[in-house]
């Protein structure tokens, strides 16, 4: 693990050493039974839970908890844009005729279509109805959800710790249509693991990332959470802008395209954020996040 700096100090550091998260921790090797039975409780989501204070940390989806891999490499996300331009502009294309790696849905779609020369206005005028084209295409296609994707090394470790301590708020901030980022999160047997009552950003929502982030927390606060820090972990620069821009501290990975430089680069306060080559030491990581002493 690299870092550029310490993370912000926490000042209810008590709540992540308390007696039933660690004992959780010790005993997951020696008693699966135990650890089930105290994550499910540890989804239930009491008045007393809600009041405390709270780290939100929230995930972007590709490159930063999945990979594409093999020759149908996220499959199901690819051809949900080729439907939507196929069945509103009659298009046969994919989103491989434009560079997509860290930028939103709706963004991908605006930028395929004028590559194609589709006028401005009609852009505008149709640039939804891909994006519904689309979810039509996963909701109809969500068996095939998980074909060409699997999770990065220490993925399901980190989350399975944060889910069940009773200080963090887990949930996804990505570029993804809601229905389709939930989709692959289904069939790679993770979105348990997410707090159901944060919906966090999405594509959906808009097409600017750092927007993403901020919608994250408002939904966060409007839950009735009381969020002390924030974290957005990410493997683009648009991770780490979006990050900065809306008040959240980086977590930039290399697991994507860009290096641990590329991400250093882009990030403005170097003392703040954090930097790892992957999840894999799920301890490192929680240090570095000031949950684990």
């Amino acid at each position: 693990m690299c870092s550029s700096g310490r993370a912000i100090h926490n000042q209810h550091s008590f709540l992540s050493s308390s007696l039933p998260l660690r004992c959780s921790r010790r005993h997951r090797r020696r008693s699966v039974r135990f650890c089930s039975a105290f994550k499910k409780k540890s989804f239930i989501v009491t008045t007393t839970n809600m009041s405390s204070i709270k780290t939100l940390l929230t995930f972007d989806v590709d490159g930063t908890l999945i990979k594409s891999v093999g020759e149908n490499a996220n499959r199901f996300h690819k051809n949900a844009f080729s439907y939507g331009f196929k069945k509103i502009f009659g298009l046969d294309t994919t989103i491989d005729v434009v560079s997509h790696h860290g930028s939103t849905d709706k963004l991908i779609i605006r930028s395929v279509l004028e590559y194609h020369e589709i006028p401005g206005e009609k852009i505008e005028n149709e640039l939804e109805n891909v994006a519904n084209a689309m979810v039509e295409y996963a909701t109809e296609n969500m068996h095939d959800a998980g074909n060409g994707i699997e999770l990065l090394p220490g993925v399901l470790e980190l989350l399975t710790e944060l889910s069940e301590r009773d200080d963090c708020i887990v949930t996804l901030v990505t570029g993804n249509l809601q229905p389709i980022a939930w989709a692959k999160m289904t069939q790679l047997g993770i979105k348990q693991y997410f707090n159901d009552a944060v919906r966090g950003g999405f594509g959906s929502d808009h097409e600017q990332r750092s927007v993403l982030v901020s919608i994250a927390h408002e939904r966060a606060t409007e839950n009735g959470f009381k969020v002390d820090k924030r974290f957005h972990f990410g493997d683009t620069h648009n991770d780490i802008t979006a990050a900065e821009t809306s008040g959240a501290i980086p977590v930039g990975l290399a697991t994507g395209i860009w290096s641990l430089d590329d991400l250093r680069e882009v990030c403005v306060d170097k003392e703040k954020g954090l930097f790892f080559e992957s999840l894999q030491d799920t301890d490192q990581v929680l240090k570095a996040l000031e949950l684990l002493s």
